[in-house]
């Protein structure tokens, strides 16, 4: 059985070991968010699965009563298990909905509910662990947050599982909004690897600009250390997407299926965005209306991967699989040497 799976010698000794990265991060871990309402999404993890360590399937959510509600696609889960590729999924609040997590966060026993919920999943699945990615600016249970994660750590540690949590990038601290939900500090202590979602600086309802500008996920890379979290524990999520304004309308997803067309059909060439070390689209469409795309290539990926490695980072988190090119998946295994573990 090849060698994938990344779970430290330590709990291949000792089965009630609390999980903790490995000291030294040479080969970088590469996690791969997989949706399963697009088809294209498991397309490609079927053509890149050999480059990838972890598949973190978006399988499930919780409501409000504190039900996992689960939508598992088959053929992924099949074509994990024949090819040895651990599987991490993500679960969300439903709809990053403030008054679900507020519901679910807020009193000691509902926490204690779910987080038992949630490692009642991942035994029954027989996954690595689990994906948390709570979102949304439900700031008046930030420390409900924070107790919850480290709960679920707790009792996954106690069966050699892994715990990962998704945070919105900040470059300082925050205590409103979306990215002031997160008590980096506290969060980065107990969980075994930080996902920092280096995605989304110019949102849907931001003027045009670019989607993970160099300079600011360094800043963002940069924070988080400063709060104490070591580098080894820290994930860099990479966005595989861009980002399309037209006229006044907010600024909406796009991904190469899509922006494929787009270049086509408008013989669109690519510009470049010095500051943000990103390429760019601007042109009038068939009615005169002015076009923006953000996007990202192999050039702002390679930039992007260089900061893994000045920072000695645990690896990164693509979101999401989705057509993209294959010169990606060339400059991942240039810049980055996977890293890749016993599965059993």
């Amino acid at each position: 059985m090849r060698a994938r799976f990344l779970i430290p010698l330590i709990f291949l000794l000792s089965s009630c070991a609390t999980l903790r990265p490995p000291f030294e991060y040479h080969p970088k871990i590469i996690i791969a968010w997989v949706v399963k309402a697009d088809t294209t999404s498991f397309l490609s993890l079927q053509k890149n699965f050999s480059s990838i360590s972890i598949v973190s399937p978006t399988w499930f959510r919780f409501d409000s009563a504190g039900n996992i509600i689960a939508d598992i696609d088959s053929n992924l889960l099949i074509f994990s298990r024949q090819n040895d590729l651990p599987l991490m999924p993500l679960i969300v609040n439903q709809g990053f909905r403030v008054d679900i997590a507020e519901a679910l966060l807020s009193e000691p026993k509902v926490r204690e509910m779910i987080a038992d919920s949630i490692l009642k999943l991942v035994l029954n699945g027989n996954y690595i662990g689990i994906n948390l990615d709570f979102e949304g600016p439900f700031v008046n249970v930030r420390d409900g947050y924070t107790k919850f994660v480290e709960l679920v750590s707790a009792k996954l540690h106690n069966y050699g599982k892994v715990v990962s949590v998704d945070v919105v990038a900040k470059t300082s601290e925050k205590f409103t909004g979306w990215a002031g939900v997160y008590d980096y500090s506290e969060l980065g202590e107990v969980v075994d690897y930080f996902v920092i979602m280096g995605y989304d600086y110019a949102g849907r309802l931001d003027p045009p600009g670019p989607i993970a500008p160099k300079w600011w996920v360094e800043e963002t890379i940069k924070f988080a250390i400063s709060q104490g979290i070591k580098p080894q524990k820290i994930i860099l999520g990479i966005p595989f997407y861009g980002r399309w304004w037209k006229g006044n309308e907010q600024g909406r997803g796009i991904y190469y299926p899509e922006l494929k067309d787009v270049m086509s059909k408008y013989n669109l060439k690519k510009k470049w965005d010095r500051k943000a070390k990103a390429p760019y689209f601007r042109f009038k469409d068939e009615n005169g209306v002015e076009n923006v795309i953000y996007f990202e290539d192999e050039e702002s990926l390679s930039e992007k991967l260089d900061l893994v490695n000045k920072y000695n980072l645990a690896g990164i988190a693509i979101w999401r699989l989705d057509g993209e090119p294959d010169k990606f998946w060339e400059v991942i295994k240039s810049k980055l040497k996977l890293k890749v573990f016993l599965t059993n």
